[in-house]
């Protein structure tokens, strides 16, 4: 509290402008997540990718020698499009709001006259700025160490797919962000309630035959990576008597980005609703 009290203080409230008390909230926000521990284990976690290629490269021989481009892609999209980027939303996105409710530093910004969007907006901001800086080195140290396995280098063509695959997991970051920060602002709980929505839902409509995966967000954030000259695996459900593929209903990047942003606007705008309920109702507390 005595932080957040300090930021607030060195505002001119009722006079600053808007950007102001974003770049303040900001601060407050990336301050906090970098003094975490958790943020040390999430830049391992997020280097750790680098080993497979590499090892790839000192034990292996024929085959994997010469696919260095379809190693770099299996392990940025199956590890950090489906795994570290949710995760990251989970472990910070969850905290932004979350942690000061915990802490009960939320009452103490009804007695600022800071608009309640500026903080969403800004502790978003941070967000998007630690785990970027987490994501974009390990997947560029991955795409070097790939380089090692042939057929693979530092071409233009082999750099755009890179700086793609970058943009897309942003695009990620930044709605699973929104997503978890509305989480982090209604549930007592919001780190397992997010295990369930993006580890258990969005696995589960993969397999649901039908329209049910386009209520996910991984459907959109698949459909902005970058195309392959070969298709993408087909999900299958294997039963103990057959296995059953699902029938594919792809969505246009253009299309897909769009989704992705008007996302992130809803669940930062349902963010700020309720953080602006809660804040009314701890409120009427104090007054009582």
């Amino acid at each position: 509290m005595s932080e957040a009290r300090e930021i607030s203080e060195r505002l001119p409230l009722g006079k600053a402008p808007y950007p102001r008390y974003v770049a303040a909230a900001a601060h407050h926000a990336a301050l906090t997540m970098l003094r975490r521990k958790r943020t040390v284990l999430a830049g391992v976690i997020a280097l750790a990718p680098v080993i497979i290629p590499l090892l790839l490269a000192v034990f292996t021989e024929g085959a994997f020698g010469h696919e260095g481009g379809r190693i770099f892609v299996t392990l940025v999209e199956d590890i950090y499009v489906k795994t570290l980027v949710p995760l990251l939303a989970l472990f910070f996105g969850t905290m932004l709001i979350g942690e000061d409710v915990e802490s009960q530093i939320i009452p103490y910004w009804l007695t600022r006259p800071v608009p309640r969007s500026a903080v969403a907006l800004g502790r978003l901001t941070a967000f998007m700025l630690v785990t970027t800086a987490l994501i974009v080195p390990g997947v560029f140290l991955t795409f070097a160490a790939c380089t090692s396995l042939g057929n693979f280098s530092f071409s233009g063509a082999h750099l755009r797919l890179m700086l793609h695959y970058d943009a897309a997991l942003v695009a990620g970051l930044l709605v699973y962000g929104a997503f978890c920060m509305w989480l982090g602002a209604c549930f007592k709980r919001p780190i397992v309630v997010g295990i369930a929505a993006l580890f258990g839902w969005q696995r589960l409509a993969l397999y649901v035959p039908g329209l049910v995966d386009f209520f996910t967000i991984e459907k959109y954030v698949a459909a902005v990576l970058p195309p392959l000259p070969q298709a993408r695996a087909t999900p299958v459900f294997r039963t103990a008597l057959a296995e059953f593929q699902k029938t594919q209903f792809l969505v246009g990047a253009t299309k897909a980005a769009v989704v992705l942003l008007v996302i992130t606007v809803v669940f930062i705008a349902l963010t700020v609703v309720a953080l602006r309920r809660r804040e009314y109702s701890q409120a009427k507390a104090v007054e009582n």
